[in-house]
């Protein structure tokens, strides 16, 4: 009898002691929810959702302090690097603040691969000329709109022009920075333009060079000049293979983020 009850008191211990270690392994976090909960959040938004020309923004919050980053491409459809350097940080992983992603900011154009969209006006003349000025579309507006509600603190305007400042025969301006100064935005762009010229071995024509004033009506302008954005626009030369473009758009924005402590 004294077996027996001895054998039920060792059961009942090892059901508890059981019962005990399930609760607090099922109460814990496991490894993979741990690993989830440190990776920035990602989300993605319709822009201009009421209009024909709506498209998506990706919202990539680390959960921590910092600054407040934005990358465009595709304000112009047919300036391929652009848009496909800009969908490479769809998914960036940063370590700090905010990273706001337009890949195709003109969806429509990019369709078509046209500057405009048929039918609409040129993107990078749409926005606000004075404080006081609204801007001239819904694509354009909710754009803006953006800029304001995140309270950007930078943004890079990812372009292309057909071939080469350096080139007298041409007035394009590929192969540029192109921004709006203050005393952080003319600091950075030095640090951009310098970093990305260091993989060029060519030299003159290939080179980027620096230029202030982004056109009026251009996002970069209307961003810097009203809303106290660091803002400029990054021009690659279609004279290139598209592969060296979109890496030297992804090299000026890597640089811009590294600078800044979120890569």
């Amino acid at each position: 009898m004294k077996k027996v009850r001895l054998n039920t008191y060792y059961i009942i211990v090892s059901f508890l002691s059981a019962v005990m270690i399930l609760t607090a392994v099922l109460s814990a976090p496991s490894q993979v929810e741990a690993a989830v909960s440190t990776q920035p959040q990602i989300v993605k938004k319709v822009v201009a959702s009421s209009s024909i020309n709506s498209t998506e923004i990706y919202i990539i919050d680390s959960g921590k302090p910092g600054p407040v980053v934005m990358i465009v491409g595709g304000v112009h459809g047919n300036e391929t690097a652009g848009y496909k350097a800009a969908s490479k940080y769809t998914g960036k992983k940063i370590k700090k603040g905010k990273l706001l992603v337009l890949p195709e900011a003109n969806k429509n154009a990019i369709e078509i691969n046209r500057r405009t969209a048929k039918g609409g006006s040129d993107l990078n003349r749409s926005f606000p000329r004075t404080k006081s000025e609204s801007a001239d579309t819904i694509l354009a507006r909710a754009i803006y709109k953006i800029v304001k509600d995140y309270d950007v603190d930078w943004l890079m305007d990812m372009h292309e022009g057909v071939d080469y400042y350096k080139n007298p025969k041409t007035d394009s301006v590929g192969q540029t920075l192109i921004y709006y100064p203050s005393q952080q935005m003319t600091s950075m762009a030095k640090d951009i333009v310098n970093t990305v010229n260091k993989t060029i071995s060519k030299s003159y024509y290939y080179k980027f060079s620096l230029l202030k004033y982004p056109a009026k009506g251009s996002l970069a302008r209307s961003s810097a000049q009203f809303l106290g954005v660091n803002g400029f626009i990054f021009e690659t030369s279609q004279k290139q293979t598209l592969n060296t473009r979109v890496n030297q758009q992804c090299k000026a924005a890597d640089t811009l983020l590294k600078q800044l402590g979120m890569l």
